[in-house]
C-alpha cells in the first residue's frame, strides 16, 4: 500500500488562517441528515410499513420483475440497507391467461392485518406485454416477516377480473378497502375503489373513481395508476401516478374525500385540478408512492419513486426516495421533489447518531479508504476492496452552499486536498476540519445513479490516478473528464 504523506508545510497554516476567516467553522450536522435516494440502486414502485414491532419494513419492484423482496430497518432513513429477505419468486411454469403469476411482478405492498401478514402484488402470465396483469397477495402468520412460512398466492378480483395492477389496502373506520388500477375493455387505466370481505376478498364490483382526463394525465398515454391512502382529520386522500411512466411526466395527483363519506360512491370523491407532486430539473418522473410516519409518529413522509436523468422512463434506473410533507388544515402540501444527494433533515425521534457511507467507485468496484486505516494527519486517500472497516466509511456533514465534508468514521478527519492545491494530480489526504474549502465537496448527479465530488476550492473532481483497478490506486483530483473514473455512488453502510 501506498506509504503515508508527510505533514503540511507551513503555507498550509498561513491558508488555514485565511480560509477560517472567510469561512468559519460549522458544527458536525452529519447526525441529523440524510441523503436521497435511500435505496440507490433499482427500486420502483416503493412501499414503506412501519410495524408496532419498531421497525420499518421496505418493498418495491425488483430489477427483474421476477421476485418480491423484504427488508427491515430499525430507521426510515435506512430502508435501502436493512436485513433483506426474498420471500417470493415468480412461477417458473410457462403460463398464459389471467390465472398466472410466472412474470411482471410488479409493485408490492406489506401489510399486518388481524395478527397476520400480506404481502400484496401485480403479476402476469408468461406472454409478451403484460396482457393479462391480476392482482395477487400471499399470507404469513409469522410474527417477523422475513421469518416463517407465506401461502400459495391468492387471486384477488373483483366480480369484473379485468386488467388490474397497483393496488392498495386500508383500514379506514373500521372497513377495509382497496383501491387499484384497472383497464376495462375499451376503457383507459384508471383508479377502482371497493369494500373487502377479508385481507384476501374484494366485494362486489369496484366503482371507478378517477379517469384520465386532464392534460397532465395524458402524456404518454392517459393513465391513473399507484394509489396510496393518507387520512388526516376529517379527509382521506388518495395520491396517484398519472400519464405513462415512461415519459419523464409521470406525477402524481390527489384524490379527496370525507373520512365519514361512502368512500365507493365516486361523487364522494374529488380530483385535484392541477398535479401535487411533478418533476423538475433534476428530478425526473416521480411517482408511486406510499406514505409512512416518522418513528415517533409526528410526522408524515412520502416514500416514491424517481429517475435521475431525463428519459429513463420505466427501466432500472428509478430509485427510492423519501421526504417530509406538510398539511393545510387536512389538505397534504407535498413541495417539490429533492434533488439527489442533498442534505434533508432527518425524520422526527429517529435518532442523532451518525450515518454512515462507503463511497464507491463506479470504474474499479472499490471504495474510498485510508492508508493501512492510519490517524495520522495528512495519511493517503486511496482506494481498497470493501471490507468494512471505519476507514471506509464516511459521514457526510453539510456546511454553507449545499457542500460537504467526508467524514471518515474511524478518526473523524476528513477528506482533504493537499496544501489547497488546484492543480490537476493534487493528491487527497485526510486531516482535522478547518472549515476551508479544499476540505468541502459537492455532489453532481451523472444521471445514472453515481455523482461527480467536486471540490468547492479548486473545482476539481475526485478522481482515481490513471483509472487505477488495483488496491492502492491513488485518490486526487483531476479536472472533469466525463468518465466513470470520477463517479461514485454513496452506499449506506449502517
Amino acid at each position: 500500500m501506498k506509504k503515508r504523506k508527510t505533514h503540511r508545510m507551513l503555507t498550509m497554516a498561513i491558508a488555514f488562517v485565511m480560509m477560517v476567516a472567510a469561512f468559519p467553522f460549522q458544527a458536525s450536522a452529519a447526525s441529523t441528515t440524510f441523503i436521497n435516494p435511500v435505496a440507490p440502486y433499482s427500486s420502483a414502485d416503493p412501499h414503506v410499513m412501519k410495524h408496532t414491532d419498531g421497525y420499518y419494513y421496505f418493498v418495491h419492484t425488483s430489477q427483474g420483475w421476477d421476485k418480491i423482496d423484504i427488508s427491515r430497518s430499525t430507521s426510515l432513513t435506512g430502508i435501502g440497507n436493512g436485513t433483506r429477505k426474498t420471500v417470493f419468486t415468480k412461477s417458473p411454469t410457462y403460463c398464459t391467461g389471467s390465472n398466472c403469476y410466472s412474470g411482471n411482478i410488479w409493485a408490492p405492498e406489506l401489510n399486518y392485518i388481524n395478527g397476520a401478514w400480506y404481502l400484496y402484488f401485480s403479476a402476469g402470465s408468461s406472454e409478451a406485454n403484460t396482457p393479462n396483469q391480476r392482482m395477487w397477495v400471499i399470507r404469513n402468520t409469522s410474527a417477523n416477516p422475513l421469518e416463517g412460512t407465506w401461502s400459495a398466492p391468492i387471486k384477488l378480483k373483483d366480480t369484473a377480473d379485468y386488467w388490474s395492477i397497483d393496488h392498495t389496502v386500508a383500514n379506514i373506520n373500521g372497513q377495509l378497502y382497496i383501491s387499484w388500477s384497472e383497464i376495462a375493455p375499451n376503457q383507459p387505466q384508471r383508479i377502482m375503489i371497493a369494500k373487502m370481505s377479508s385481507p384476501t376478498a374484494i366485494s362486489g364490483r369496484g366503482t371507478v373513481i378517477s379517469t384520465p382526463t386532464n392534460s397532465w394525465e395524458t402524456s404518454g398515454s392517459p393513465v391513473n395508476e399507484g394509489p396510496a391512502f393518507i387520512t388526516h382529520g376529517s379527509k382521506v386522500h388518495l395520491s396517484f401516478s398519472a400519464s405513462g411512466c415512461w415519459t419523464d411526466d409521470y406525477k402524481l395527483g390527489l384524490l379527496s374525500a370525507n373520512l365519514t363519506a361512502d368512500l365507493t360512491v365516486a361523487s364522494s370523491w374529488t380530483k385535484s385540478a392541477s398535479p401535487v407532486f411533478q418533476k423538475t430539473a433534476s428530478v425526473f418522473g416521480p411517482g408511486h408512492n406510499s406514505f409512512v410516519k416518522s418513528p415517533d409518529g409526528t410526522e408524515d413522509w412520502i416514500v416514491y419513486h424517481a429517475n435521475d436523468g431525463s428519459g429513463q422512463g420505466c427501466a432500472e434506473q428509478r430509485t427510492t426516495r423519501i421526504q417530509k410533507i406538510t398539511w393545510n388544515g387536512d389538505t397534504p402540501v407535498f413541495g417539490t421533489p429533492v434533488n439527489p444527494a442533498a442534505a434533508v433533515t432527518r425524520p422526527s425521534g429517529e435518532g442523532t447518531g451518525d450515518i454512515y457511507y462507503r463511497i464507491k467507485n463506479r470504474n474499479s468496484g472499490k471504495v474510498m479508504a485510508v492508508d493501512v486505516a492510519s490517524t495520522a494527519d495528512g495519511a493517503n486517500i486511496l482506494q481498497w476492496t470493501y471490507n468494512g472497516t471505519g476507514d471506509q466509511r464516511w459521514a457526510l456533514d453539510p456546511v454553507s452552499g449545499g457542500f460537504f465534508r467526508l467524514r471518515a468514521s474511524h478518526n473523524g478527519k476528513v477528506a482533504d486536498v493537499l496544501n489547497l492545491s488546484t492543480a490537476d494530480g493534487a493528491d487527497v489526504i485526510q486531516w482535522p476540519n478547518t472549515g476551508a474549502t479544499n476540505q468541502q465537496w459537492s455532489f453532481i448527479s451523472t444521471n445514472n445513479q453515481y455523482f461527480e465530488i467536486k471540490n468547492r476550492n479548486s473545482g476539481k473532481l475526485l478522481d482515481v490516478t490513471n483509472g487505477s483497478l488495483v488496491d492502492g490506486g491513488n485518490i486526487g483530483q483531476w479536472s472533469d473528464l466525463n468518465n466513470t473514473v470520477q463517479q461514485w455512488i454513496f452506499e449506506r453502510v449502517n
